[in-house]
């Protein structure tokens, strides 16, 4: 995942998701941003989750090394684009928005 455009720092992360979804309840998971020196960004996720319905908002609730402490939420809809053997999926988030507020300097925001 790029961070790009106005006002965005332009970092790239790898995006790791553990969801489960349900027509009737609809998604609940965790995820974790991984930038390239290794600082991850931990959310809970909630939403719809299904195909017709995919609205999809995260909650971020800390990181490590730059990101400990941080605050924040997002929001976006899910393009599927391929379903592998293993059960991964890859895929698109179409309109990705949010906001992140950086935590205090020396908080231990860590939370897996």
């Amino acid at each position: 995942m790029l961070l790009s455009g106005p006002g965005s720092p332009g970092i790239g992360f790898r995006s790791e998701v553990i969801a489960l979804t349900d027509t009737g309840l609809g998604l609940v998971g965790r995820s974790v941003w991984t930038d390239e020196r290794g600082d991850q960004v931990f959310s809970e996720l909630t939403g719809e989750g299904t195909k017709a319905r995919n609205r999809i908002v995260g909650t971020i609730v800390g990181g490590t090394g730059r990101y400990a402490g941080a605050t924040g939420s997002y929001e976006f809809s899910w393009q599927f684009v391929m379903e592998a053997e293993d059960g991964s999926i890859q895929g698109r988030a179409a309109g990705l928005k949010g906001r992140v507020r950086p935590g205090q300097a020396g908080a231990g925001g860590a939370r897996p």
